[in-house]
C-alpha cells in the first residue's frame, strides 16, 4: 500500500512540474514574440513559374515537365505548387530565399533558378514571375 502512494505521489509531482515548466515556456515564447519590433512581420509572396528558351524568349505549347518545387535555401523546407500536376504557381510563400525548380520529362527540363523574393519584384498581377530556362534533347 505504501508503494502505491509513494509511486502515486511521484507520478503527480511529476505531472505538475512538467505541466509548471511547459507553462513558463509559453510565457517565454509570447514575451519574446511581444519585444519583436512591428516592422518584422513576415510577408508570404506568391510565384508563378514561367519557361523561357535559351534566348530568353517564353515556351509556347506544352512541355513534358512533370511539375514544379521550390526549396527554402535556409531552412531546406520544400514547397510544392497547388494540386495539379502542371500547377505553376506558388501561393504564400514566406519570404526568404528559394531555389526554384522543374521536374524533368523524358526528354526535357528545365534548369533550377535562385531568388530572393521581396515586394519589389512583386508584379501588377501580384505574382513575382520566376522564368526557368527550358531545354529539350
Amino acid at each position: 500500500m505504501r508503494k502505491v502512494l509513494v509511486l502515486s505521489f511521484m507520478s503527480a509531482l511529476f505531472f505538475v512540474q512538467s505541466n509548471a515548466a511547459t507553462a513558463k515556456e509559453k510565457t517565454v515564447n509570447l514575451s519574446s514574440i511581444a519585444d519583436k519590433p512591428a516592422n518584422k512581420i513576415s510577408a508570404e509572396f506568391n510565384v508563378r513559374i514561367t519557361l523561357v528558351d535559351i534566348h530568353g524568349a517564353p515556351v509556347t505549347g506544352g512541355s513534358g515537365l512533370r511539375g514544379y518545387w521550390a526549396q527554402n535555401v535556409a531552412t531546406g523546407e520544400y514547397y510544392y505548387p497547388g494540386g495539379q500536376e502542371d500547377e505553376d504557381k506558388f501561393e504564400n510563400l514566406p519570404a526568404g530565399t528559394y531555389t526554384f525548380g522543374a521536374y524533368a520529362g523524358a526528354w526535357d527540363g528545365a534548369v533550377s533558378k535562385t531568388v530572393t523574393l521581396s515586394s519589389g519584384n512583386v508584379g501588377p498581377d501580384g505574382y513575382i514571375v520566376v522564368a526557368l530556362t527550358y531545354w529539350v534533347e
